[in-house]
């Protein structure tokens, strides 16, 4: 079980917080933000790794918030839910409604135990199914939890939509990725001789438009001089066959790496992009935009309510269609090497106007707020 709890308090202070963090995610999200909150006294664990079994450790999770409540932690931060997703469900997709069972068991658990519930509302819905029934998941959740956490109202009005209402709410705004050397120290988009890159970097799933850019890339206008490199993670093999495909008929001009790109690998591939290009057909939060734009690179992005929050003097924003993709796309080619570095110097700057500890210091207050004269 991975842990940083430490015992003790110093006397007079506030007693600290331990907080149950699921699922664990390789993202820097939660190591940054927990990282910020520890400095503020929050002591944190991560339920869910108990053994090497996924499937063992979803059941075992009832049990895991009891041992938790009487080693003293009263708050369970709930991230993503695919945390609950049962190995095989694609295959068995009654395998889902267990999930869901086990899902509503782990919420009640929470409740009967006395523990406060928190959610990061990261998606409206999840990006992959995970239940028999997502929608009816995402209600019950928003009903049982004590505090839901958005990164912006589009959030609350999307769950909203769907009838999950929460009790509570508060936004607090997502922290910015920072690139492991200062962004100034990176090459400045649109700088050198060879031809414009563009990138997609991310997870790689159908609803992210990977198939729309490589459909815009193609019909790019002929002699145009870019290239095009998609990388992340592809669970999708028929996905992942379509885009193979697309990349063999323009041999030279569009790089597929569908696997996970190691942490120390991320700074430098985004250093040699001109522009990310992130061509989502729905999307609630970004965390791709923030990342690229920490890297002072420009973006492309569909003009979509959750995407407006970026800066427009680092974005480029299209219709959502195709033919305007390609416009899009056809412009940064073209566009002189002083406009991209005005709109890298105009991410780095809107990327240093918030922080991580400003985040911490919020839902630690919140916190608060719930567990206070709430019982040992």
């Amino acid at each position: 079980m991975r842990t940083n709890v430490r015992a003790g308090h110093a006397r007079g202070s506030p007693a600290p917080v331990i907080i149950l963090v699921f699922p664990w995610d390789p993202s820097p999200y939660q190591r940054l933000l927990y990282g910020e909150m520890e400095k503020l006294g929050a002591q944190v664990a991560y339920a869910g790794r108990l053994t090497p079994s996924h499937t063992l450790n979803i059941m075992l999770l009832p049990f895991e918030l009891a041992v938790w409540r009487l080693r003293g932690a009263r708050v369970v931060h709930l991230h993503w839910v695919f945390g609950f997703a049962l190995t095989g469900a694609d295959q068995l997709p009654a395998l889902r409604a267990v999930a869901q069972f086990l899902f509503l068991l782990w919420l009640w658990t929470i409740r009967a135990l006395g523990m406060r519930l928190i959610w990061t509302a990261h998606n409206v819905l999840p990006h992959d199914r995970v239940f028999a029934d997502d929608i009816a998941a995402r209600v019950a959740l928003a009903r049982w939890s004590d505090l839901v956490v958005a990164h912006g109202d589009h959030v609350l009005t999307g769950l909203a939509s769907l009838g999950a209402v929460p009790r509570r709410s508060t936004v607090i705004r997502h922290g910015p990725f920072l690139p492991t050397q200062p962004a100034s120290s990176l090459r400045v988009p649109g700088s050198g001789d060879g031809p414009r890159h563009l990138l997609f970097f991310g997870r790689v799933h159908a609803h992210k438009g990977i198939e729309d850019l490589l459909e815009a890339f193609r019909h790019l206008p002929a002699g145009v001089g870019c290239h095009l490199t998609v990388a992340g993670e592809c669970r999708d093999r028929d996905l992942r066959c379509r885009l193979e495909m697309v990349a063999d008929e323009r041999p030279g001009q569009i790089t597929l790496r569908l696997q996970r790109i190691p942490e120390d690998e991320v700074a430098g591939l985004l250093s040699s992009a001109d522009v990310v290009v992130l061509p989502f057909r729905q999307v609630t939060t970004s965390g791709s935009a923030i990342l690229a734009l920490c890297h002072g690179r420009p973006v492309i992005v569909p003009d979509l309510e959750s995407l407006r929050d970026l800066p427009e003097a680092a974005a480029i924003r299209y219709d959502g269609s195709v033919e305007s993709l390609r416009a899009a796309l056809t412009w940064v080619t073209a566009v002189d090497a002083e406009e991209l570095a005005a709109m890298s110097a105009a991410a780095c700057e809107y990327t240093d106007s918030s922080g991580w500890a400003e985040s911490a210091q919020h839902l630690i207050a919140e916190i608060r707020r719930l567990t206070e004269g709430s019982g040992p």
